[in-house]
């Protein structure tokens, strides 16, 4: 069985950029005309143009055996109107649709009409691991600037603790803030207004990301009907405590992720054992 996955580009950051690099690594990018599976690691990853010229229509006339990973709806104002439009074809179109979880199954089946499997995403555990922690930090982390990140959440979260007391203490506690944010909220202190320690570090490549996780205590969840989070899996086998409104931890996948590492640990998130359920239902077309 030889892989392409579609519009592949390993320098790009976030989760289904992550996912492609992940499964291109381990089972290898073959060229189109060679491959036997045609994977679509997310609808979004087709461009409209590539979506208009049939792109997929023409790996499955090319007797490809298509492959469509789902996580979460697609909503049409981020997607040139067309997001969900796009999912619903590729799901037609392909011959087996894999869920990012069991979430995103019962959210999304019932307008792709498709059954199929369900696997969580995995991450590289000899990147992502414990180490030594920095006491009383914490991390924000997005790559994105989607409101379903829950910024404002967090930085009140973390504000009104460092205010009150709460568990957090006001002259050690430290904020790290990793990812894409628009120049008026840099240059406005993040909105923060009572000494709050905290610092920006932008987009991080994955090493010194890793390293982040490993050094610091909390990772502060706001995300809201996360389908299986990326950054979740990182902190978590990273050593990280989960922090932030509880609420946040029971939407999307992510009462599914906290199961999974309660009974199985770190290799339950790991990326040996995504990969390998993804080679046994490839190995079935």
């Amino acid at each position: 069985m030889k892989l392409h996955i579609a519009n592949y580009e390993p320098g790009r950051t976030g989760g289904g950029w992550t996912f492609s690099r992940y499964l291109a690594n381990k089972l290898g990018q073959s060229d189109y005309e060679s491959a036997d599976v045609y994977m679509i690691t997310g609808a979004s990853m087709i461009n409209s143009t590539d979506f208009n010229n049939g792109v997929v229509e023409k790996a499955k006339s090319d007797g490809k055996k298509i492959v469509l990973r789902i996580d979460n709806a697609l909503r049409n104002s981020r997607n040139g109107n067309l997001g969900m439009t796009r999912m619903k074809k590729f799901a037609e179109l392909a011959d087996v649709v894999i869920y990012q979880s069991k979430w995103a199954k019962d959210y999304l089946m019932p307008f792709t009409k498709k059954d199929g499997p369900v696997i969580l995403n995995g991450c590289d555990l000899n990147l992502f691991y414990p180490d030594e922690k920095r006491p009383n930090t914490y991390i924000y982390s997005r790559v994105n600037r989607d409101e379903t990140k829950g910024w404002e959440v967090a930085r009140y979260w973390f504000s009104r603790q460092h205010i009150t007391g709460g568990e957090l203490d006001a002259l050690k506690s430290k904020l790290y803030i990793v990812g894409n944010f628009s120049p008026e909220l840099r240059d406005a202190n993040f909105d923060f207004y009572m000494g709050e320690n905290y610092e920006f570090l932008a987009v991080l490549a994955t090493p010194a990301y890793a390293k982040l996780l490993r050094q610091s205590e909390s990772f502060i969840y706001t995300y809201f009907m996360d389908a299986c989070s990326n950054s979740a899996c990182e902190a978590l086998v990273s050593g990280c405590r989960i922090v932030g409104p509880k609420y946040f931890q029971t939407t999307g996948g992510m009462p599914e992720i906290l199961q999974a590492f309660r009974e199985g640990g770190r290799e339950a998130l790991g990326l040996e054992r995504m990969v390998g359920e993804y080679k046994h239902h490839l190995s079935m077309l």
